[in-house]
């Protein structure tokens, strides 16, 4: 039995692998019975409780045995050691129990294994049960929470799956998560996380595939999971296939997700819509106005994101389907970019080189050690405030954002060795119908240097994208140097489809590219950037050439003043890959009130006549800068400007500045001045200027075409709001002249109302004074049943949540809590559970405002930047403080606005009303009055606002929950409010949550008592 033990001692020592686990040496459940059963033998072979001497020369055979024991029960209760003792058929001896717990350490140090100290303090099985991985109640739970998971409609993939369980502030989703699986994300994350994503893999291949991944076919070397836990999962999906009664959830997994991917040519962080068989219409939210997207079938579409947000919200609107892609998350402000353009998950490990790094510029990233990470690039970010860095993270085995004195989520860094892959740059203007980059030269491997004697094997293989079989199965010895590998050695060219790329030692480093491969393309643009002419966009020709066998259908395709996108076919012997060629071209949009708007690519018309709030954006491919230039009929200039703002490759001009410039011309052109990142200039007409009116004055029912009627209500008072701003009443005009009565049409079903405000092209910035100029603000809100905070639009979604979670019945109540604690903020929270604030006085007007009234704007912007450059919770400080300073710089026109006269004497009259009916919401507003403590309110008037806003928002939810004698809240003073909020809508906005909580908990505690 010796001799037998020491053979197999010897294969189990050359399967571990270095700071590994036994897991990865993937043995079955034959071989880890047999190990176990040896250490039983040997008992019988050695003198009576010489157990350190059996330890120490069979290190591997134990551990193999133990934490083989341990990958085999079934039983969760812990009877670890008497079923031990059962197996290997013999009675219970608790020394070899003491020496094991002595040893642990010393054993795992001769294999070269993982410690955790922190696992065998009191036991340890914990630590034999890490090594042994997943169990088969585990994988059973496992697969149950991934199908949930999908059903919900989150992206299949094992990455979504950890980001929304462990999403910060929602702790009660861990618990979904099996308590062994824990405990291997927490001290084995790298290899936890592989093994999610395979079996996501799996259970997706199962369903995309049924024909080919059948539980029959597949083995370990195709699904890439340990031999035990694979047994598990195809033993479950015998029973019952994955999301076997779920027809639509398994039809989303046979379409690719919706994803989050930056372009560097353009310099945009885009939100990608793949392609599907048919026509579909998307509603996008990307933190500002929602789009609707028209995706023609077969076609990808790419939307770019100009503002921080922290998630992406998309929905399909004749299905319902609906699509959550997240970008970051506020307390840890990081995105960061693999070289294909794709966001890298916190959940997976960095590479140890570079990295392209969005985040705060006001932010800084540590590595815990005192060596600083370097910084070998810095650009402008397509968001304000934001940059881009390339960093280098050689060297170092963690990063971490920190600002404002507060550390992000620490992000694991691969080891120095360990595989990379070195992509060449993509094919310009050429993708896949689902959006992915298209490569013309194979991607290489770079195998690390192996400082050590002994030999060194990484295992590369390829495999055409959901194929069961590896083409390349392939091992490489690693050198004393750095070598570039091509993983298709052995495959001619040309290589043509999408392949998956493999390199790694275990499952802890198994490191995953997936590519599509036109070996040998070259195409080309003339001109490199389409620019907008008059009947359309610059017409161009891209011409496909090959120095491979590839074969091309149409060499050279003609772009017409209409086309933007053509389909190529390439082949290579029986394999096709249909190709989008889309040469880079600009973009124009033309926003105005009432109006949805999309991207075109025809000129539209500003009408000199018209005195809407427009705004023009161009979006120009590798533009560095665009300034603008009206000119006359005869091609004089009249008048630049410089962008008004910037993201990206996006420049906004308010059509306002060129309708007051063109005042005295009756035809001209709006021109944008190019500059690219290589000095080179050029122009390009973006906008006609004519007598005649403007697209902006359509009629409502035409820009709403297939809208119900209270999204195109919402629309019509949309365009009315905005040309009373544009044209305020005169100075002498009586107050009563600017009434705003409530709309019967949008106040009949203020839930429904209120969504379809949500669910409307309108901005952001408008929807609090739509809701008090509609009279919707004085209405109350019932959430549907069952609710948990899921409308895309997050201030839409706390007032309705607000109502949810006062209702004890709701079984929603821990989801809700943890939305309105992260995207209404924990002051939201709190005022719902008690009423009071933390500190009232704080993120309002105040002495240290007053301070800076005499300082210019930019010193102003300079010292608060940092409270809007990264979006938080809806009421959180930085929110507040960020409202308040929007407000601090319109308070000059707020002064010159008859309405500011009224409104303190009108909110004066209504304190006694607010201070009856609510003590709680009177205390917020004296509060605010506190902080005004030593402020000249007579010289300075509009300091008052912070308590003016409160107040406005006090009387109108509390008239809407009837705890007012008689109504307050008049068409005057409607109109007053809706006035305030045109001025300073992000306070409003707020002030309405707040004032909103606190009615909400009262009118549910009245409830209860009633029933007591």
């Amino acid at each position: 039995m010796t001799d037998r033990a020491t053979g197999f001692e010897a294969e189990l020592r050359n399967a571990f692998t270095a700071d590994g686990l036994v897991l990865d040496a993937d043995l079955d459940a034959r071989q880890y019975r047999c190990a176990r059963g040896q250490i039983g033998a040997l008992m019988g072979e050695i003198p009576p409780g010489a157990y350190i001497a059996l330890l120490m020369r069979f290190p591997a055979l134990t551990l193999a045995g133990l934490v083989g024991h341990a990958a085999l029960r079934t039983d969760p209760k812990d009877h670890y050691w008497p079923d031990f003792w059962d197996a290997i058929g013999r009675d219970r001896d608790p020394a070899f129990e003491t020496v094991v717990g002595q040893l642990i350490g010393d054993l795992l140090r001769e294999c070269g294994l993982r410690d955790v100290p922190s696992l065998r303090e009191s036991s340890v099985v914990p630590l034999l049960k890490l090594h042994a991985g997943p169990t088969v109640p585990t994988v059973d739970a496992l697969v149950g929470v991934i199908e949930d998971h999908v059903a919900a409609g989150h992206e299949p993939t094992g990455v979504a799956v950890l980001e929304r369980l462990t999403e910060q502030g929602f702790e009660h989703r861990r618990r979904a998560l099996p308590a062994d699986y824990r405990v291997l994300l927490q001290h084995a994350p790298e290899v936890a996380v592989g093994l999610l994503n395979r079996l996501c893999e799996l259970l997706l291949a199962t369903v995309v595939h049924p024909d080919t991944w059948t539980p029959d076919a597949i083995t370990p070397g195709t699904a890439d999971l340990p031999r035990a836990m694979l047994e598990s999962v195809l033993d479950r999906v015998r029973r019952t296939p994955f999301l076997n009664d779920d027809a639509a959830a398994r039809d989303l997994c046979r379409h690719r997700a919706p994803d989050l991917r930056f372009d560097a040519i353009d310099g945009e962080v885009r939100i990608v819509v793949p392609a599907r068989d048919d026509a579909a219409v998307w509603r996008v939210w990307t933190g500002d106005a929602p789009e609707e997207l028209a995706v023609p079938a077969g076609e990808a579409i790419a939307l770019p994101i100009g503002v921080a947000v922290r998630e992406s919200v998309l929905i399909r609107l004749d299905t319902g389907v609906r699509r959550s892609v997240p970008l970051f998350d506020p307390a840890d402000p990081i995105i960061v970019f693999a070289d294909d353009g794709r966001r890298i998950s916190r959940f997976e490990s960095l590479p140890a080189g570079e990295v392209l790094v969005l985040m705060p510029r006001d932010a800084d990233l540590v590595s815990g050690t005192r060596r600083k990470i370097a910084v070998t690039d810095t650009v402008p970010a397509p968001w304000e405030g934001w940059e881009l860095r390339t960093v280098d993270l050689a060297g170092h085995t963690e990063l971490t954002l920190k600002r404002d004195g507060r550390a992000g989520r620490t992000r694991r860094i691969l080891p120095v060795e360990s595989p990379a892959y070195a992509l060449p740059e993509p094919i310009a203007g050429v993708t896949t119908a689902d959006g992915d980059p298209v490569y013309g030269e194979r991607p290489l491997v770079d195998l690390p240097a192996h400082d050590g004697d002994d030999t060194k094997e990484w295992r590369v293989r390829v495999r055409r994208a959901g194929d069961l079989d590896w083409l390349i199965d392939y091992p490489w010895a690693a050198a004393d140097y750095v070598t570039s590998a091509d993983p298709f050695d052995g495959l001619e060219e040309p290589l043509v489809g999408r392949f998956e790329i493999a390199a790694g030692d275990s499952y802890g480093l198994d490191r995953r590219l997936t590519v599509v491969l036109a070996e040998g393309l070259e195409v080309t643009h003339d001109p490199v950037v389409r620019l907008p002419q008059a009947d359309g966009l610059a017409e161009s020709v891209s011409e496909l050439v090959a120095e491979t066998g590839l074969k091309i259908d149409e060499g050279e395709l003609a772009f017409g003043p209409g086309d933007t996108e053509r389909v190529a076919t390439v082949h290579a012997g029986d394999d096709d890959l249909p190709l989008l060629i889309r040469p880079p071209h600009a973009e124009i949009r033309f926003e105005h009130p009432g109006h949805p708007s999309a991207w075109q690519t025809s000129l539209p018309t500003i009408g000199v006549d018209d005195a809407g709030a427009g705004r023009l954006t161009v979006r120009v491919p590798g533009a560095v800068d665009v300034s603008f230039a009206l000119l006359d009929g005869d091609g004089d200039i009249v008048r630049e400007w410089a962008a008004d703002s910037r993201a990206g490759t996006e420049f906004t001009l308010a059509a306002r500045s060129v309708v007051d410039a063109a005042k005295r011309l009756l035809r001209g052109s709006l021109v944008a001045l190019i500059e690219d990142e290589h000095g080179d200039s050029g122009e390009a007409e973006v906008a006609r200027v004519a007598r005649s009116a403007s697209t902006s004055q359509a009629p409502v029912a035409d820009s709403a075409a297939g809208a119900d009627a209270l999204t195109a209500e919402w629309l019509r008072l949309d365009t009315v709001q905005a040309a009373e701003v544009a044209a305020p009443a005169p100075d002498a005009a009586p107050i009563e002249a600017v009434g705003a009565p409530a709309d019967e049409l949008l106040t009949a079903d203020p839930t429904a109302s209120l969504i379809a405000l949500g669910d409307s092209p309108v901005a952001p910035s408008r929807i609090p004074a739509l809701l008090i100029r509609s009279g919707l603000a004085e209405r109350v809100f019932t959430a549907p049943e069952p609710y948990d905070g899921a409308h895309p639009n997050p201030y839409v979604s706390c007032l309705l949540a607000t109502s949810a979670i006062v209702d004890p019945a709701s079984p929603q109540r821990d989801e809700l809590q943890s939305y309105l604690a992260t995207r209404g903020g924990d002051d939201l929270l709190r005022v719902i559970a008690t009423g009071r604030m933390e500190d009232p006085r704080t993120g309002v007007f105040d002495r240290n405002v007053l301070a800076v009234d005499a300082m210019a704007r930019a010193q102003v912007e300079s010292l608060f930047e940092r409270f809007r450059i990264v979006p938080g919770p809806l009421v959180d400080l930085d929110m507040r403080t960020a409202a308040t300073i929007e407000a601090f710089h319109r308070r000059a026109e707020w002064m010159t606005d008859p309405v500011s006269l009224e409104a303190p004497r009108y909110v004066n009259k209504t304190l006694r009303d607010v201070r009856r009916a609510s003590p709680e919401l009177y205390d917020l507003i004296a509060a605010r009055n506190e902080a005004l403590d030593g402020v000249d309110t007579i010289s300075n008037p509009w300091m008052l606002l912070s308590m003016q806003s409160l107040a406005f928002a006090a009387i109108g939810r509390l008239q809407a929950y009837g705890r007012l004698k008689q109504p307050v809240l008049t068409d005057e003073g409607r109109a007053m409010w809706a006035t305030l909020a045109d001025y300073c809508p992000a306070m409003v906005a707020a002030d309405l949550l707040i004032a909103n909580a606190v009615a909400v908990r009262s009118d549910a505690l009245d409830r209860v008592r009633a029933k007591k």
